[in-house]
């Protein structure tokens, strides 16, 4: 399988700006789900990705105010994997 790294960007395994990234992704899907509802679309919604999104984001949350925690991960696994599911 391959494997994703970032590697010419400084700031994007800051917490602060993946939480940024998730909110604005989190954002999209509640208007797309809104529209689904409001204009009865009938468009396929990614419910999985959007579960994702919200348990990173608990992650990066609970990380942010204790460094400890999710300990066996880095900052830059979780910034490659949420940079994976903002684009999904």
């Amino acid at each position: 399988m391959l494997s994703f790294r970032i590697s010419d960007c400084s700031d994007c395994a800051s917490i602060i700006s993946l939480l940024e990234d998730i909110d604005c992704k989190i954002k999209e899907l509640a208007i797309e789900m809104y529209n689904n509802v409001i204009f009865a679309l009938n468009n396929p919604i990614k419910y999985g990705l959007f579960i994702d999104l919200i348990v990173y984001r608990r992650i990066l949350t609970y990380r942010y105010t204790n460094s400890e925690y999710a300990q066996p991960y880095t900052d830059e696994q979780i910034a490659s994997r949420v940079k994976l599911l903002k684009f999904k």
